[in-house]
């Protein structure tokens, strides 16, 4: 049984949500504040998998309380909840160490999926200690048979690496369910328009591949109400929603070994200089920004929406390329185009992945109220 330690000042918050988790079938402890949640931590490091702390308390904030906990033992999997949600508070819980950021209230559906990415990352994370301490015992080995086990490794953390960064992207379509599995496709058709370019080796379409699936990632900082707002847009809601790629480069700059920020930061610019955040113009825009925003506006275009249904390949492409040179890079819109078929062999093949395959087909459960919100 899956043991987790719940820390929040506001002890109505504290019991209910233990009570959440222990009907889900695990072992939860609680703590009324971080001092409390850090000296039981202390006491046996290895007896936790995961922690649900508030991020605003007094003297341990929940900050300060994931930093510690990254220092005592980095397999334990920490989420943060704030009923005051802001870019700020959801950069800063991520670069501290955090794996995840819920606001306040959420339903027990969105806690659900909070928990599925969280056991299943607590398993990468352990599963990358067993191996890392296997490596050093296999000194004794002869050097084809290192060199052979070191790429099995990192061939398999690398997959690891991918499942953790789509369970990520994933909490942000949990948001808004005609999204669901938009950045799943966004990565599959930006391979295909980068190998039908060619001349990008391996590693580049890797971290092509990564900067796609987490090029929504800035939207958790987003109000969820005006993600889901069915009409048009207010300037004030419209600016917050321009505000995403500028939070999702803060968070990805944090990912050690990838240099997603520049990708992530400009995937809405323009060609023209017309886009956002920066009004980068032409090649200014790195290439992988310019792939990544045909890919999503070719995916926004083929896929059901609930105000309007989805364009054929054909057509999609036919205003792709009458908005070259304005919104798109038209050297790129050209090899989407001689891309075309494979771009409607993997569209037919996603189509299959309903979104009962996200989201579990059942009713919508209600807000959690006042006197019974987590």
């Amino acid at each position: 049984m899956e043991r987790v330690l719940v820390v929040d000042d506001e002890r109505d918050c504290l019991y209910a949500l233990a009570e959440a988790l222990a009907a889900k079938g695990f072992r939860a402890d609680t703590a009324a504040n971080g001092r409390a949640a850090l000296e039981a931590i202390r006491r046996q490091p290895s007896q936790y998998s995961l922690v649900y702390s508030d991020i605003r308390m007094p003297e341990v904030d929940g900050i300060e309380l994931v930093e510690n906990i990254s220092a005592i033992d980095p397999t334990i999997v920490t989420v943060l909840l704030t009923g005051h949600a802001d870019s700020r508070s959801a950069v800063a819980a991520m670069r501290a160490g955090a794996f995840d950021f819920l606001s306040k209230p959420f339903t027990l559906s969105e806690l659900e999926i909070s928990l599925a990415r969280a056991i299943e990352r607590r398993r990468v994370l352990v599963q990358h200690e067993e191996d890392h301490t296997r490596l050093h015992t296999l000194l004794d080995m002869s050097e084809k048979e290192k060199r052979d086990l070191v790429m099995r490794h990192e061939d398999e953390m690398e997959k690891l690496f991918v499942s953790s960064v789509r369970a990520h992207a994933r909490s942000i379509e949990a948001k808004d369910p005609d999204t669901a599995g938009h950045c799943d496709r966004v990565e599959r058709y930006v391979e295909i328009i980068a190998r039908q370019h060619g001349g990008f080796h391996e590693k580049w379409i890797f971290n092509l591949r990564v900067g796609a699936i987490l090029h929504d990632i800035g939207k958790i900082g987003v109000n969820g109400d005006i993600l889901c707002k069915p009409g048009a847009l207010a300037p004030c809601e419209s600016d917050e929603i321009r505000s995403h790629p500028v939070i999702g480069g803060r968070i990805v700059r944090s990912l050690y070994g990838y240099d997603l920020e520049p990708i992530v930061l400009h995937h809405h610019e323009r060609f023209d200089g017309t886009g956002y955040p920066s009004g980068l113009k032409g090649d200014d825009i790195p290439v992988e920004s310019r792939l990544i925003f045909i890919a999503d506006t070719f995916d926004a275009m083929t896929s059901n929406r609930s105000y309007r249904r989805a364009t054929s390949t054909e057509k999609t492409l036919q205003e792709l390329e009458k908005h070259a040179g304005t919104q798109f890079d038209p050297h790129l819109v050209e090899v989407a185009l001689k891309a075309s078929a494979h771009l409607e062999a993997a569209r037919a093949a996603m189509s299959v992945q309903r979104q009962r395959e996200y989201f579990e087909d059942k009713p919508r459960l209600k807000r959690i109220s006042k006197g019974d919100r987590l």
